[in-house]
């Protein structure tokens, strides 16, 4: 108790802190001004970090994924292989080439002709290519050599014409035009034809493997024989129109032992064509879509990839 000469209560001074902890509230004072700037910094950094983790997320332009690799003729851009079935035949003749192509990344459509005529059977094929968008091969057997010469004259959307086993006519030739001083086909054999009421023809299922497909296992020639479509045969003596082959590229498969069509005289067309041609020594008439067809889809693969 402290008092004064009065006699009353006085409340003692208070004390100056000692010096020793007078400093130690000046390094605490510090201390705390330092975690508040490393604070500050920290939190300037873990924004940082989490706006770069946001930008590879979204995207940089500085981190932009790289330019493809493909090539111009990458999947995106590749023709459509168009195919075109002979006469005494169907659109399912091509069932082999059409699943190697597709497993090469290829869209394929493969057109049914009613063969009631080349005027009908040309309009078919048109009508197919106009329905397909972009750049197209085409492709025929037989017959459907003579109408996708006509078809596809004139137009810019088809890169390449692929020929087996098929017919290659000049503007204004026919079929028995073409085939004059050569071997006649098996079929025009007599007994060998058969005609429904309407006159349309079909190969006779007795005849239709030696005529058609020798090379074939007697099972697999009987599928195509019973695939057949009627044929009117008008097509043998119509003329063919404008022809597109004298200004777009074209490959041509030789059928080498084929009994429809003359191996000398494919040999003759595919050189006037200017053709890449390569030869199937063993093939019938249907061999090189079906016996051949891994050889023969190749071609078709070399022409739509050409520069």
């Amino acid at each position: 108790m402290y008092g004064n000469r009065s006699g009353t209560e006085t409340t003692p001074p208070t004390a100056a802190p000692p010096d020793h902890l007078r400093e130690t509230a000046r390094t605490r004072s510090r201390r705390s001004a330092g975690n508040v700037q490393r604070s500050s910094w920290l939190t300037g950094v873990v924004v940082a970090v989490l706006a770069a983790l946001v930008a590879l997320l979204v995207g940089s332009p500085a981190l932009a994924a790289p330019a493809s690799s493909e090539s111009p003729r990458s999947v995106s851009t590749r023709p459509t292989i168009v195919l075109v079935h002979g006469a005494f035949a169907g659109a399912s003749s091509w069932d082999e080439v059409s699943s190697a192509l597709g497993k090469d990344g290829y869209r394929t459509v493969a057109v049914s002709l009613p063969l009631s005529g080349t005027v009908a059977d040309i309009a078919t094929v048109r009508a197919a290519l106009d329905a397909v968008a972009g750049p197209k091969v085409v492709v025929g057997h037989s017959y459907g050599g003579f109408v996708i010469s006509d078809a596809t004259a004139g137009r810019g959307d088809v890169t390449a014409l692929v020929y087996t086993a098929a017919f290659v006519p000049a503007a204004g030739e026919s079929i028995i035009g073409l085939g004059a001083g050569y071997a006649p086909a098996a079929f025009l054999a007599p007994g060998h034809l058969t005609f429904d009421g309407a006159g349309r023809a079909t190969i006779t299922s007795t005849s239709f493997r030696d005529d058609f497909a020798q090379d074939l296992s007697p099972r697999l020639a009987a599928t195509l024989d019973r695939a057949q479509k009627p044929t009117d045969l008008s097509i043998l003596f119509a003329p063919s129109g404008d022809v597109a082959w004298p200004t777009i590229p074209s490959w041509y498969a030789v059928s080498g032992a084929d009994r429809v069509i003359d191996p000398a005289l494919q040999r003759y067309m595919a050189a006037r064509a200017g053709a890449t041609t390569v030869t199937f020594d063993d093939a019938s008439h249907a061999g090189g879509f079906t016996h051949y067809s891994a050889r023969f889809t190749k071609l078709v693969e070399q022409a739509a990839t050409r520069p």
